[in-house]
């Protein structure tokens, strides 16, 4: 999967429900950047949470990681009634 700027998420946003960034860093001027560039790529800041636990997803939410230089956006597609929560990656954004 390439890595872009730009990126169309829409298709992604209109069954999410919830959209979780995990930063994997205590720098704020990261994460401060990370949700200026999802903005920048049609997720509305105050939609974005920060949050690592993945059980609190359901079908259709998104789960954004930070893995450097870029994040990635994946959404999942299916929580198992164990709790096991399977996400396939839909883009990698440059931050």
């Amino acid at each position: 999967m390439a890595t872009t700027l730009m990126v169309d998420l829409s298709p992604y946003l209109a069954s999410a429900s919830r959209i979780f960034l995990a930063p994997n860093t205590s720098d704020q001027e990261l994460v401060d950047r990370a949700k200026k560039r999802l903005a920048e790529n049609g997720i509305q800041q105050d939609r974005i949470e920060i949050n690592y636990d993945m059980q609190m997803l359901g079908t259709g939410d998104l789960y954004i990681s930070y893995d450097p230089p870029d994040l990635v956006v994946r959404v999942v597609y299916e929580k198992k009634p164990s709790g096991i929560v399977k996400m396939k990656s839909a883009a990698m954004i440059r931050l």
